[in-house]
Parts: structure tokens; sequence; C-alpha cells
């Protein structure tokens, strides 16, 4: 396990998951660094008496399922998926944590195959001994998820082996009878996580993360702060952010800020300076350049981004006004040249390519004359 664990260092970079930063032997001490995550476990809001809000729920339930799902395409299955593993920062600021008895998919190297893992998250296929995948750790978060809605486990036994019978042959307890207000498309997605058979779960992670959002969209509340469940839907949705992997676009969350405003404001004043850049992610706006309208926004473009090409704070060269109520989100430009090297290389691509597009449309506009 310990082997397990070290082999990870470097390898797995999402912002849901805790860092392995290095690992080695001084003699007779094996260490591994790791991230530290100032916090709490998920096990404290298992208790039936502090129970999180179901929409704080869901979305550790989304940021989970994504994170696991870009840890099984690095060719791991954690098989420990349990509260204590799961560690909660600010807010919903979850991180998955001890990958020590993770099943390396792609690894030749000898591993502990043996029924590894707490029997009361483990899937019917683990305690039976079968061959794992994914949808092992599928189940397991399903318990967790059920868990931290009821606070209560699907299945209990006075010793382990009924409980294991419990797991392999009992139906679940319907999560309603436990908790009315669960919403009826929350309790088809975890009742699925936990089915028998690994076929009748869900057939991968980015199929469950797609359920999740949509549940995640219906529970958000018009005028409130926008969670990042949404945050992060809204981006897989944006043109402009279509070439950006999930890692990346959960470190865009990281440097942006998002506001709403009404029709009518003005999100862009023409000759105020400024060094950041806006992406308008719903509703539309208007460019003004000394009184007249010059063009048209809509949801997906950026603006304000010369400011930023340039390197330096300089006057606008146009005003930005709402047309309608919109959702705007500013990258700050200092957290942008103070992020990694990749994503800066991403969004400059993105900008590029927006301006060859821009100066496209000019040309031909120039030439109908």
């Amino acid at each position: 396990m310990f082997i397990t664990e070290a082999s990870l260092a470097g390898k797995l970079r999402h912002p849901h998951i805790v860092k392995v930063f290095d690992a080695g032997s001084e003699g007779d001490m094996h260490y591994i660094v790791m991230e530290y995550v100032s916090g709490q476990t998920l096990k404290q809001f298992c208790d039936p008496s502090h129970l999180l809000p179901i929409d704080d729920v869901v979305e550790i339930f989304f940021k989970c399922s994504d994170a696991f799902g870009y840890a099984f395409r690095q060719g791991l299955v954690h098989r420990d998926v349990k509260p204590a593993n799961l560690l909660l920062g600010a807010g919903t600021d979850i991180k998955i944590s001890d990958f020590g008895a993770a099943l390396m998919t792609d690894s030749e190297l000898s591993q502990v195959m043996d029924a590894v893992g707490t029997p009361s998250y483990m899937s019917p296929e683990q305690i039976s001994g079968r061959k794992l995948n994914h949808q092992t750790d599928i189940y397991s978060l399903g318990v967790v998820i059920y868990q931290l809605l009821t606070g209560r486990l699907p299945f209990t036994g006075s010793n382990q082996f009924e409980l294991c019978q419990m797991i392999n042959q009992h139906p679940v307890p319907p999560l309603e009878r436990l908790r009315s207000n669960i919403p009826v498309a929350l309790r088809k997605i975890v009742h699925r996580c936990l089915e028998k058979r690994p076929e009748d779960r869900f057939p991968s992670w980015s199929a469950l993360t797609k359920e999740l959002g949509l549940v995640h969209e219906r529970l958000e509340v018009p005028g409130q702060s926008v969670s990042d469940t949404m945050k992060f839907s809204i981006l897989k949705r944006l043109h402009f952010f279509r070439n950006f992997t999930d890692v990346e676009l959960w470190e865009v969350l990281g440097i942006s800020k998002w506001h709403r405003f009404d029709e009518g404001t003005t999100l862009l004043q023409e000759g105020k300076i400024g060094g950041s850049f806006f992406i308008l992610a719903s509703g539309q706006a208007r460019i003004n350049k000394g009184g007249s309208v010059v063009g048209e926004l809509t949801d997906g473009q950026c603006f304000g981004e010369m400011a930023y090409i340039h390197g330096t704070e300089r006057p606008r060269s146009a005003s930005v006004v709402s047309h309608s109520k919109v959702l705007v989100i500013k990258i700050l430009a200092s957290a942008l040249h103070d992020a990694p090297d990749h994503l800066q290389a991403r969004f400059n691509q993105e900008l590029l390519r927006t301006l060859a597009e821009r100066l496209e449309k000019t040309t031909l506009l120039v030439s109908a004359l």
C-alpha cells in the first residue's frame, strides 16, 4: 500500500484530489509528502443531527464524481471510498485522500487483491472478491452520499458476516422512508449507484457527473450566488472553453469571479483603466464606442481582453452594456499570470483564436464596402 501511494507522486493533479508531492526512504523510515488540507472529514456530517444541506451534498457528490472519473482515466480504482477519506475544507471544497488501497489498472506491480476496503462501504463484487472496475467506487460513493443525506448506512449488521449478507442480498431501504424532502431525481441517482450488479449502475463517471449537474441546476435558486457545480456546468457549455480539460476548468474557477447584473448595467467603461478580461456566461450585451453601438455579445464571447494581451493596465477602448440580465465571468489578470503554464497557454490560444476570428470578420466587412 505504501508503494501504491508513493507511486502516485506527481501523477494525480486535480483540484479535488489531495496532491502527493514526494515519497522516499531514509534508513528505516519511509515517508510521503502530501498536500495539507485544513478542515475536517465528511464523517461528522454522517450524523443525523449534523447533516449538510441537500444542495451542498449534491455539489460534493458532483465534485467527487468528476475527481474519481479523472483518477480512473489515469488508471486508478480507489477501492476504499468512505467519509474518513473525503476531506472537507471551506464550503464544499472537497478533497479525496488515501489512494494507498488503489488498484492500478495499467500497472504490472504486484498489488493486494484481497477484499481491501471498509466493509460498510464495499460493493457486492468487492466483498465477493470478484474483478473490480470503476463501478465499485461508484457504489461506495453512493453509500457515502446515502449516509450524508440520511445519517444512516444503507446496510448494517451485528457482525461482518451478517453485514456482507445484507449488502449482497437485501434491497437498499428507500431514501424517502428516511428523509422525505430529497428530490426524486437525486433519489434515483443514489439508488442507481447502489445497484447490486455493476452493469445496472452508471456506465461511467462522466454519465454520473452529467446527471448530478442536471439535478443541481434544479436546486439552484435564482438571484443567489452561483455554486461551483453550476459554474463548472456553464464552463462546459461555453464555446470559449470547448478545448479546456475538466481539470483546467476547475482551475479556471480558482482564478475567476462571477457576477450577475441587470439589464442596462455598464459592464466595461470606455476610457477606464483595467487589466482583467471578461467572458459573458449568459445573456446579451452591446459594445458602444463614442456613443454608438458597434457590436453585440452573446454567451461564450469575451471582452476587455486587449489589456490582458498587452500585459499592462490600459484605458478601455469601448464600453460594454448589458442588453438583458447577464452572468459575467471576470478572469483576474494577476491570478492568470500566477496560474500554471498549461492554463496560461490554453487561455492565450483561445484569445488568439478569438482575435483571428474578429480580424477575419472585419476583413470581410471591409471588402464588401
